[in-house]
C-alpha cells in the first residue's frame, strides 16, 4: 500500500492512524499541533477528506466525525478517510469561532483558503492544511454548526463536469432537503472552493447548532447520513439510501437585524417563507413589543437567530433563494 501521511500521522496498513499537523505557534512560542485521524481500508480506494471546526466552536463536525471513523470496520473500507476533527485548535479550545491570535484580515478561516505561506495566523493555518488535502483528497466534506439544533443544510462546488457531477452525487447521496450548488462567487475562499478549483469534488454540511443548540440526534444523523454518502462513492458495501427530492437554491441572503432586544423567533430551520412575512417580535425589558421582524426575500429558513436576546446588528436570518425542487 502507498503510504499516506498527513503531518505525524501515517497510514501504511489497514486500521488506525493517528498524529498531529503543524499549523502554527503560540505567543510564546510552542508549536500548535491539531489532531489527524487516517482510517485505512483493507482495499485500495479513494481518500475521503474531512474536516471540523473550521470555526472554533462549531463542535457537531467533531463528534460526527468520531461517531463516523469508530462505526467502521476497516475490514468493509475500500480507501481511506483522512479526519482532522478540531482544525482551527486555537478557536476550538477557546470555544469561540476564530483564533484569540488573530489580530489581521478578520480571522474568519472559511475565507482563508488556500492560505499564504507567510499570511496572517488564520492563513497559515490554511496554507497548512490544504497542501496535504491537496495531495491526497480525492473527496472531500467540510462540517459548519449554526445557530439552532434544527440546522440542516448543504452546498457544494458547482464548477461545472466532473466537479459539479460527483459534488451532487455526494450531496444527494447525504440527502439533507436544502443544498445550494455554489458559484465560485459565494464563499470566496473556503476549503470547498479551493478543493473545488484543484478538480475535488467538495461539499458543506451545516448541521445543528452551537452551545446549548448542540444535539446528539443531529451527529447520529449527520454520521449515517455520511455511510450513505461512502456507499455512493463505493467506499463501503450496500445499497444507498435515496432521501427523495432536493430543493436546490440559487444563492442566499444573510440578513442582520435593524432593532435589538428580547427576541421570539415565529419560523424554524426548513420553513418556507415569503416576503414580508413576519418571522420575529422584538419586546423591550418591560416586556412591550417593539417591533416585528419581517423576511426581506422568500425561500427557505437556513438558519435563524434563536434568541432570546438580539442585539441590532447581529445575524438575523439566512435565507435560501428560489428554492427548485427535484
Amino acid at each position: 500500500m502507498n503510504k499516506i501521511e498527513v503531518g505525524t500521522a501515517v497510514a501504511d496498513k489497514p486500521g488506525m492512524a493517528t498524529g498531529h499537523l503543524n499549523i502554527g505557534a503560540t505567543p510564546d512560542g510552542n508549536p500548535v499541533d491539531t489532531p489527524v485521524m487516517i482510517l485505512r481500508g483493507a482495499e485500495e480506494g479513494p481518500v475521503l477528506w474531512m474536516h471540523a471546526c473550521v470555526h472554533g466552536d462549531e463542535y457537531s463536525g467533531t463528534f460526527t466525525i468520531h461517531s463516523l471513523i469508530r462505526s467502521i470496520d476497516p475490514a468493509d473500507l475500500k480507501g481511506v478517510v483522512v479526519a482532522l476533527p478540531a482544525l482551527n485548535l486555537t478557536a476550538f479550545q477557546a470555544m469561540q469561532r476564530m483564533s484569540p491570535f488573530e489580530g489581521y484580515n478578520g480571522g474568519d478561516l472559511n475565507r482563508c483558503f488556500p492560505g499564504r505561506e507567510n499570511g496572517t495566523v488564520t492563513e497559515q493555518i490554511a496554507h497548512a492544511v490544504f497542501g496535504p488535502l491537496e495531495e491526497h483528497a480525492d473527496y472531500f466534506v467540510d462540517f459548519h454548526t449554526a445557530l439552532t439544533s434544527d440546522t440542516r443544510w448543504t452546498l457544494y462546488a458547482d464548477y461545472g463536469g466532473e466537479i459539479s457531477e460527483v459534488g451532487a452525487r455526494m450531496t444527494r447521496a447525504f440527502g439533507y432537503t436544502s443544498t445550494l450548488p455554489a458559484k465560485d462567487d459565494l464563499l470566496q475562499g473556503s476549503a470547498m472552493h479551493s478543493a473545488g478549483k484543484a478538480g475535488i469534488p467538495s461539499f458543506i454540511v451545516e448541521t445543528g447548532g452551537v452551545g446549548p443548540a448542540f444535539t446528539k440526534a443531529a451527529v447520529d444523523e449527520a454520521a449515517d447520513r455520511l455511510r450513505n454518502m461512502m456507499r455512493e462513492l463505493a467506499m463501503l458495501g450496500g445499497e444507498v439510501e435515496d432521501h427523495g427530492p432536493l430543493n436546490y437554491f440559487s444563492s442566499f441572503d444573510w440578513v442582520c437585524s435593524s432593532h435589538g432586544g428580547l427576541f421570539e423567533k415565529t419560523v424554524s430551520c426548513g420553513d418556507t417563507i415569503t416576503e414580508g412575512q413576519v418571522i420575529g417580535k422584538f419586546s423591550d425589558v418591560f416586556g412591550d413589543m417593539v417591533a416585528e421582524a419581517h423576511a426581506p426575500s422568500s425561500g427557505i429558513v437556513l438558519a435563524i437567530h434563536p434568541g432570546p436576546v438580539m442585539a441590532r446588528g447581529e445575524l438575523l436570518i439566512h435565507i435560501g433563494l428560489n428554492p427548485d425542487n427535484r
